[in-house]
């Protein structure tokens, strides 16, 4: 069915004035979800590493801080709390399928994108050399009235995409990795960025609701998920019918391959080159 159009000539969602998005179902082989804080990550991306890694993909999650100002309860120990809420990470990745979880261990409300957090997030791009990578939008200070964006969020996200382009593929940038670590530059392909304007929609099955929800559960010390079920799903229905699918988690994607100093990219032996020839009627990715 034609979409109507908006007056900028995208085409919308008749009813709702949102334009349509383009589906993403291609799988990659890699996945790294950076995030600044344990239960980020499963906010920001669970359903999606749940629909990538039981289809194949080896999924990883690095959080930034080390989530020890999550609570303002002051008998807490000190470490204590980032000890159980990377426990419950631990725990909630599991449930997506996710083979590893890094903690870089920073300060938890005190997060600043600098170039030591830029080099070892570029560490750990060139040690797990991800296809893909996926973060928060650091250009968001706000959610409507009732939320200002973590400061946290923003810094994480910020350093995340700075090292996965140009810092990780650069051999000339933090050339000590290479010398003292052996850590060779590596390109990564996609990223994807959880965004107020996406422009892409991975298709969902039920059971990847099901794992995000499983996964939410696990962050006991931070919020009881028990009655975010119907929310979800009402986001992953609302996302999947801009893409004419049942359920789908949206993102705005950037596609590094394309850009000239990546023309050298090759994927992995097995692998074909590039992406596969979409059927007919079908987004270019799949």
């Amino acid at each position: 069915m034609q979409m109507p159009a908006s007056e900028s000539g995208a085409p919308e969602r008749e009813g709702l004035g949102e334009p349509r998005l383009e589906l993403f179902s291609y799988i990659p082989e890699s996945a790294l979800v950076v995030v600044a804080h344990p239960d980020d990550a499963d906010f920001l991306a669970a359903a999606l590493l749940s629909c990538w890694c039981r289809q194949g993909c080896r999924g990883a999650v690095c959080v930034v801080t080390d989530g020890d100002a999550g609570s303002d309860d002051a008998s807490i120990p000190l470490g204590e709390l980032s000890r159980i809420r990377m426990e419950e990470q631990r725990r909630a990745s599991a449930h997506l399928g996710v083979s590893e979880v890094r903690c870089l261990g920073y300060p938890d409300g005190l997060l600043q994108p600098g170039l030591e957090l830029r080099r070892d997030l570029v560490r750990l791009i060139r040690e797990l050399r991800p296809e893909a990578l996926v973060t928060m939008d650091p250009s968001r200070r706000w959610f409507g009235r009732g939320y200002l964006n973590h400061p946290d969020h923003r810094a994480a996200a910020d350093a995340a995409l700075d090292a996965a382009f140009p810092s990780a593929r650069d051999a000339r940038v933090f050339p000590e990795l290479v010398r003292e670590e052996g850590l060779q530059p590596h390109k990564v392909r996609f990223v994807l960025v959880g965004a107020s304007e996406p422009d892409i929609a991975v298709p969902l099955e039920p059971r990847d609701i099901e794992n995000q929800l499983a996964a939410l559960g696990e962050h006991r010390s931070q919020f009881d998920a028990s009655e975010m079920g119907p929310e979800m799903e009402r986001e992953a229905r609302e996302g999947g019918a801009r893409a004419g699918v049942a359920m789908a988690a949206t993102y705005k994607l950037f596609d590094l391959v394309p850009n000239p100093s990546q023309r050298g990219y090759q994927r992995q032996e097995g692998r074909e080159e590039g992406l596969p020839a979409p059927p007919e009627q079908a987004s270019q990715w799949g």
